[in-house]
């Protein structure tokens, strides 16, 4: 008889030497909303737009609910508050003025209510949110439309993408590790592979070989 740890699944990245998931630039970000405009994809609009300014993990994006982003009279929030499940430490994303646009627009063509979660998709209003797999897919579809390979893509991507955008356009990395809820600028740092990304550079300016010919094999 399998003892009950043999039977239990085994991490599918086990044995292997996984790295971070890549984050988007800012033009692949514009190409995939122009894409999402264009089939009016208010869901996934929303999606995308809430999740780069909110920076939150998947679990705690997908478990947001209306009421959470808009007063039942008013419009959506600039600023909302959120404890974080993995951490419980609390942080207050931003929502710029086109993820409130977005917020709305699906908001409206969805129908929902103060108590429905967002993010259903095609479900009916009032339905659980979509599963992480399935963001996940959504993402790597994503990645597939840009000419990725899908498998160097996750919710990491997206979490990852506005922070990493905001520290090489020269903004305080105290901040940015504020807004991710981290404890320590060191995590940020990590987590947004600063020093794998600054290594790789400084090895590329250090060519040891001249490339005579520079001819295909």
């Amino acid at each position: 008889m399998r003892s009950i740890r043999s039977q239990k699944k085994q991490a599918w990245n086990r044995g292997h030497i996984v790295g971070q998931k890549r984050a988007f630039s800012a033009e692949e970000l514009a190409q995939i909303e122009a894409k999402l405009v264009v089939a009016t994809n208010w869901h996934d609009l929303a999606l995308l737009s809430f999740a780069l300014d909110t920076m939150l993990r998947a679990s705690d994006l997908l478990a947001t609910q209306v009421w959470q982003v808009r007063n039942s009279t008013g419009p959506v929030r600039t600023m909302i508050a959120r404890r974080q499940r993995k951490t419980q430490t609390i942080v207050q994303p931003v929502l710029t003025p086109a993820t409130r646009y977005y917020l709305e627009r699906w908001i409206s063509v969805s129908g929902k209510q103060p108590a429905h979660y967002l993010f259903t998709r095609s479900k009916p209003t009032d339905a659980p949110p979509i599963s992480r797999p399935h963001y996940a897919e959504i993402i790597k579809n994503w990645a597939r439309e840009l000419g990725h390979d899908p498998s160097e893509f996750s919710s990491h991507s997206i979490r990852r993408s506005k922070p990493a955008h905001m520290y090489w356009a020269g903004e305080d990395i105290a901040l940015i590790s504020r807004l991710l809820g981290h404890k320590s600028i060191g995590n940020t740092v990590e987590y947004l592979g600063i020093t794998q990304a600054k290594a790789e550079v400084a090895a590329l300016r250090h060519s040891l070989m001249r490339g005579f010919g520079e001819k295909p094999l």
